[in-house]
C-alpha cells in the first residue's frame, strides 16, 4: 500500500534527493515534475532512454510509490511522463 504522505512529502534526509544532470535537485515529486517540465530534452533523456531511467528508481526506491513507477518503467516520452506523474499526484492529493 503506498502512503501519500511520503511521496508527496519532501525526502526525509537531503541525500535522498534527486539530482538532475544539470544540477538541479528534487526534494519531492512536485520539485520533481517541474523541473521535468522545465527541463530540455538533453537532460530527460540522460536520465531516461533505453539503458535507464533514473526518476522510475527514484520514484519506487526513495518515494516508495511502486504504482506510479509501474506506469513510468516503460516510458520515453517527455511529455507523457510529466502527464502521467501529474495524473498520479492528483489520484494520491484525493486519497
Amino acid at each position: 500500500m503506498v502512503n501519500p504522505g511520503r511521496v508527496l512529502s519532501d525526502v526525509i534526509r537531503p541525500h535522498y534527493a534527486f539530482w538532475f544532470m544539470n544540477g538541479t535537485i528534487a526534494r519531492n515529486i512536485y520539485e520533481l515534475v517541474n523541473t521535468l517540465e522545465a527541463s530540455s530534452p538533453e537532460v530527460f533523456e540522460y536520465h531516461v532512454n533505453s539503458g535507464k531511467n533514473d526518476f522510475y528508481k527514484w520514484i519506487l526506491n526513495i518515494l516508495g510509490d511502486d504504482v506510479l513507477a509501474k506506469r513510468l518503467k516503460k516510458e520515453r516520452d517527455q511529455k507523457k511522463y510529466i502527464r502521467k506523474i501529474k495524473r498520479r499526484i492528483e489520484e494520491l492529493e484525493n486519497m
